[in-house]
């Protein structure tokens, strides 16, 4: 039995398709870890569970095997996404009428918002909904002091059930600020970085060495823009600890420091998930990734060489924005194909409006202006799906994503890509093949030659 239950929300909703493989990804919920962590530092016992894609009475009957129902404390629970409500909704239903747990707590501050009473109505089951961040508030909430002396909370693992199955995440820093329409990161000061002192002081109390697939950080940032002595830091404290981990993290094509990357390379990073979002330079106009496409693409060019040489991989992230037209696409398709040799993966997606209605309205008035329209396909609370133009339909542009990604990557590149960072450490390459033959899916990467 623990003290606090803290719990990340799991989804009845797929954002793609509901496949097998989908379904096989574990994600750490390393924002409400933040929180277990500092539950922990006030003296409580406490685990942090993860909802995933589970049913919400077998996960019920889960967490009180654990001793959930004995508990004097709040239940935590983090809403990740809007494809989490239905399942806490029926969650919560169990907790509060069933298995009498005395005060339900929402929080997740991208959902929420500031929008307190739309999202009760949806959850009539919750005690208590928490608006930003809870690292704030815990105190309040658990009647009890609890100190947070610093902007991040180093992550103490061992309070996740099943950690060693977790690939884990090191928050490097927070905020973006890049003003880009789709982003909901967009007006959030970018945050200095972590010290590399820190992270591997994270790292050390963090990776586990055993049997199982190796353990390869996410360095989390929204805006990972290293200097070249923060990297020179970070690789003598790699040599310090006997480090040998590689790292992953996610920058923008216009942002990506090109002359640091042997620097990278040598300070442990492997993957790099790259926000290329369009080789069309109508789109990069459009969706205010820059005013300047050419140089834009010119210079994704040189990064997508250089990471190469270095022994870095690049997965591409594209997002099909209002507006595409099969020529706009013709383009971005063109010029990942003359990049082919230099890329590891491309994950493709149509652009969503996250968010309650209030929030988007802005947003989804800017998409309609360049010809889009929303689809009913698709589309639930908190999430706006849409027609990108009079020639490609909702249905349609899932259909291009599919195609466009599975042109790119192969089964083999995905599966290293996901596995890296996703998929559960005990997920094997045989097993998801196995997985794959025995579904017979439609899915985004090639299974020609598995």
């Amino acid at each position: 039995m623990y003290d606090v239950y803290c719990i990340s929300a799991g989804q009845l909703t797929v954002k793609k398709d509901a496949n097998v493989i989908n379904k096989k990804n574990n994600y750490l919920n390393y924002g409400l870890l933040s929180l277990t962590s500092l539950i922990k530092k006030s003296g409580l016992s406490a685990i942090q569970l993860h909802g995933h894609f589970s049913v919400p009475r077998e996960f019920a009957d889960y967490c009180a095997k654990l001793g959930i129902v004995n508990t004097q404390f709040p239940v935590f629970i983090s809403i990740p996404s809007f494809y989490a409500i239905g399942w806490i909704n029926d969650f919560t239903q169990i907790l509060k009428n069933e298995l009498k747990i005395r005060e339900v707590v929402i929080g997740g501050r991208w959902v929420i918002d500031g929008e307190i009473n739309q999202l009760a109505q949806l959850l009539p089951y919750v005690d208590k909904i928490i608006d930003g961040l809870g690292e704030n508030q815990i105190s309040d909430l658990l009647g009890r002091k609890v100190e947070h002396l610093s902007r991040y909370v180093p992550l103490n693992y061992d309070l996740v059930d099943k950690r060693e199955l977790y690939q884990p995440s090191i928050e490097v820093s927070r905020g973006c600020g890049m003003k880009c329409d789709f982003c909901q990161e967009r007006d959030e000061k970018l945050q200095p970085l972590k010290s590399p002192l820190m992270i591997s002081s994270e790292a050390s109390a963090t990776l586990l060495a055993d049997d199982l697939n190796p353990m390869s950080p996410y360095f989390e940032a929204s805006m990972f823009k290293p200097t070249l002595a923060w990297l020179e830091e970070l690789t003598q404290q790699r040599e310090f600890h006997s480090h040998t981990y590689l790292w992953r993290a996610e920058s923008r094509a216009d942002t990506f420091p090109l002359k640091q990357i042997p620097a990278l390379a040598k300070a442990g990073m492997k993957v790099l998930d790259l926000g290329l979002e369009s080789a069309s330079p109508t789109q990069i106009k459009q969706m205010g990734k820059s005013k300047t496409p050419e140089r834009y693409l010119s210079r994704a060019s040189n990064l997508l060489e250089q990471a190469q040489e270095a022994g870095i991989d690049v997965k591409v992230n594209v997002l099909l924005y209002a507006g595409e037209s099969n020529k706009t696409i013709d383009e971005t398709y063109k010029w990942l194909e003359q990049h082919r040799n230099y890329i590891k993966g491309v994950s493709v997606g149509p652009v969503l409006a996250f968010g309650w209605d209030n929030k988007k309205s802005d947003f989804i008035k800017s998409l309609f202006s360049l010809g889009a329209s929303v689809s009913d396909e698709n589309s639930f609370t908190g999430v706006t799906s849409f027609n990108l133009s009079a020639s490609i339909d909702h249905k349609e542009s899932l259909k291009i994503s599919k195609e466009l990604s599975r042109d790119f990557m192969t089964a083999r590149d995905y599966f290293d890509l996901k596995s890296f960072s996703y998929f559960s450490r005990d997920y094997t390459y045989s097993d998801f093949v196995q997985d794959i033959k025995i579904e017979k899916g439609n899915y985004s990467f090639d299974v020609s030659r598995v």
